[in-house]
């Protein structure tokens, strides 16, 4: 990759600003299918690791042990006059290698980070605040959380294997971060769990990279979790987690947590739930919406399904879509005001208005059944990440 500076001040900024600290057990469903897997418990610090340099995505990596802290460097996440990661600007204008992928007019893709750490990247999310406005990356490869500068390609470690407790994950699955602080405002990390019924994890991780269990199945959505969403504040569904999984119907589908020492709740027994996110844009009814995929191991519709806040299904927003598995939106921006959805049969990734109707964003991706939560975009709503766990690559999508 290409930069403005060398690798050793990338080096020396990285430690002197301490903002870039530093999971694939084979695993099947309960029918056989092979899917992802299970963390588990609390614990220490991530410690520090290495990679970092940007262009085309082969970064070395930069020791950190927080992730509290901005950068004021104006390549670097935060803006050069120090103003709140609500105000950054992101782009991918330092990179150049194409991931190979047929994009849509006005629109590129390029690869952002690539090997360097990253081992079957399956989840991703962004999280402001004292998270610095990082990308935060699943590693279903080796359960290790790393997190990502998208505007130097910097990739370092923030919670490590060994880190997640005494229960080491299986499989990690999905990535959410509680925004709004419904809960408690930290990211939160499901764990598929092995061959068993129930045997889920769900973990939280705080701005240090420290993570500790918030709960373990048995319980409501706590077998083979692959969504997470918490529930925007004043909307007309429960305040809380909402955690989905897949229990070949021996338990419940769906759960909501509603506290931090909450057990849970049933909330629904919709079926073949992927994807999940709750849409917070009023020309969507501010509705939580699922990848409902048909096959794979998933008793879905191949829809994109409304659930509403009485756990039943509303009308689909948009159907025909054979292998959907990943959903997510924009609120502004170049993205703005649309949903964009994944299918690992047709390797597309498909833009839908509030109308339902679908366009193409890009096409000639390689994706499987496991990818539910490879699509993220920036708070700003000008560039989309998408996770490619099969190439070992983070790939950016914005408009030229």
């Amino acid at each position: 990759m290409r930069i403005t500076r060398s690798h050793l001040s990338f080096l020396v900024l990285a430690v002197a600003s301490s903002i870039f600290p530093t999971a694939f057990a084979a695993c099947t469903d309960d029918d056989g299918t092979p899917k992802l897997g299970s963390p588990d418990a609390a614990t220490i610090d991530a410690p520090p690791s290495t990679t970092g340099d940007a262009g085309r995505g082969d970064a070395t990596t930069v020791d950190a042990t927080t992730s509290d802290a901005k950068t004021t460097d104006a390549g670097d996440a935060s803006n050069s006059d120090g103003a709140p990661d609500g105000a950054i600007r992101y782009s991918c204008g330092a990179f150049s290698e194409s991931p190979g992928w047929t994009v849509a007019a006005g629109f590129r893709a390029v690869v952002l980070a690539k090997d360097n750490g990253l081992n079957q990247p399956v989840a991703l999310t962004f999280a402001r605040g004292p998270y610095a406005g990082l990308l935060y990356v699943i590693n279903q490869g080796d359960n290790v959380l790393r997190r990502i500068d998208t505007n130097t390609g910097v990739v370092s470690s923030f919670t490590a294997a060994a880190q997640w407790g005494a229960k080491a994950p299986v499989v990690l699955t999905t990535i959410t971060w509680d925004e709004e602080s419904v809960l408690d405002g930290q990211l939160y990390v499901g764990d598929q769990g092995g061959d068993g019924d129930g045997d889920s994890t769900i973990y939280r991780v705080g701005t240090s990279g420290t993570a500790s269990t918030f709960v373990t199945g048995p319980g409501p959505g706590l077998d083979d979790i692959f969504g997470l969403s918490f529930a925007p504040k004043g909307s007309a569904y429960p305040q809380g987690l909402y955690a989905t999984g897949d229990t070949d119907g021996v338990g419940v589908d769906w759960g909501v947590y509603l506290s931090t020492v909450d057990a849970g709740v049933a909330f629904s027994e919709v079926a073949g739930s992927e994807g999940i996110s709750f849409v917070k844009l009023p020309s969507f009814g501010g509705t939580l919406l699922a990848s409902r995929p048909a096959g794979g191991g998933y008793a879905g519709a191949d829809e994109v399904s409304r659930l509403l806040a009485d756990g039943g299904l509303g009308t689909p927003l948009a159907t025909t879509l054979p292998g959907i598995h990943a959903v997510t939106y924009s609120t502004g921006g170049a993205f703005g005001g649309n949903v964009y959805v994944a299918s690992w049969s047709t390797g597309k990734l498909t833009r839908i208005d509030s109308a339902g109707a679908q366009t193409e964003l890009a096409s000639g991706l390689t994706l499987t059944n496991y990818d539910g939560n490879i699509l993220a975009v920036s708070p700003d709503g000008n560039t989309m990440m998408v996770a490619d766990r099969g190439a070992n690559r983070v790939v950016c999508i914005e408009p030229i």
